[in-house]
Order: C-alpha cells, then structure tokens, then sequence
C-alpha cells in the first residue's frame, strides 16, 4: 500500500520491523517477533501486511518519499544556482546514502533482499530523484548556465556516474571526507562541461534548449 496512505498501527508496525531489520537482520526477522513487538497477533499483522518482504518494501518507499522530499528542498532553494543546486543534489544522497549504510551490514543486506526480489522498487526510487534531477537540468537550460537537450538521458547518466557514491557500495567503500573529495572532483568536471558547452552556444549563436521534463 502506498506510505501516505498507512494508519497508525500500520506505521507502528513498519517502525517495530525496521528496528528488527537493523539490528538483527532481514533474514532473522520473523513475523511473529514484529507481532509481538506490536502486542498484537500475528494473524492480526497479516490484516496490515501480506509478508515480510512487504513490510521491507514499505519501509523502503518510505525512505525513498522522505529522501526525494529533502532533494526538492534543494531544487527549491531559492538562493543557490543551478550548478550549486547540482552539486548540493548530489552530495546530499551521498551524505544519506552513507549515514544509511555504511559500517552498517544488516542495512546493506535488506537493500540487497529487496533489490533482489522486487527490483521495480529501486527502479521507482532512481526514477522519482531522476525528475528531480531533471528539474535541476532544466533550471540550468532556463537561466543559460546548461545548454542540455536531452536532460532526461543527461540526468540518467549523471545517476550512473554517481551510483558508487549514493547506493549500499558506500557499505565497502572508505571515509566520508575521502569519497565526498572523489565526488566533488567528478562533480567539477561535469559543471566545467557543461560551462564549456554553454559558453560555445553562445559564441555559435545556437539557440537554448526547450525540452521539458517528461
């Protein structure tokens, strides 16, 4: 069911199992000890939720509703550029993705359990911060700092290049300080192309884009 739409006994039940996931693991989780976390009746847990793996997705999409909430605050942020936006987009899912896993085996292994069984989950999730990242691409084509005409392709791309940064691989990788250098130099060298593309434009005469975001 859809996160927005859960009661509060269906909330609880979604904040007893994450504790359970986190602590204990996934696969140790059984149904019966969220019941009982929840003094309720495992019967009575199966009313709210079908199984296990239910649950896990719920929990997800949650997540994922409130990281897409706090990547629009910073598209909305009045104040910054679009390449400042573009940065702070990227550095924020980094900064969540690492406080999410890294140092943190049984949150890495639901992601693994979910992504596994229910791939379209994180396939909605890469999908809602793409508009996002769309939007971002397209204030830049607006105000003349991006000359980008396919942005919904550049956005996936740019998703590609900083997936080592914002999924569970930060669970293997190093310190926060030395991964946010690595990203910020990426992140420098795709503003200073889209800095030289842009300047180029306009030195051609060449008109800017007017895609829009699908």
């Amino acid at each position: 069911m859809p996160t927005e739409n859960l009661d509060e006994t269906a909330k609880q039940i979604l904040h007893a199992a994450s504790r359970r996931f986190l602590h204990y693991g996934y696969g140790k989780t059984t149904m019966s000890e969220i019941a009982k976390d929840c003094n309720m009746s495992t019967g009575n847990l199966y009313r709210y939720f079908a199984s296990k793996l239910d649950i896990a997705e719920s929990f997800v999409r949650e997540l994922r509703r409130e990281q897409v909430a706090n990547l629009r605050e910073v598209l909305d942020d009045r104040v910054s550029s679009p390449a400042e936006k573009l940065r702070l987009f990227f550095i924020l899912k980094f900064k969540l993705a690492y406080e999410r896993f890294h140092d943190k085996p049984k949150a890495y292994e639901l992601s693994s359990e979910l992504l596994t069984a229910r791939p379209k989950v994180a396939l909605e999730w890469e999908n809602a911060e793409g508009r996002v990242l769309s939007e971002i691409l397209m204030l830049g084509n607006t105000d003349g700092s991006f000359v980008i005409e396919d942005v919904s392709g550049i956005a996936k791309i740019l998703q590609d290049a900083g997936y080592r940064f914002t999924s569970p691989a930060v669970f293997h990788e190093g310190e926060f300080d030395e991964l946010a250098a690595e990203l910020n130099g990426i992140i420098d060298l795709v503003l200073d192309g889209f800095a030289w593309r842009a300047a180029h434009s306009v030195s051609a005469g060449k008109p800017s884009p007017t895609s829009s975001v699908a």
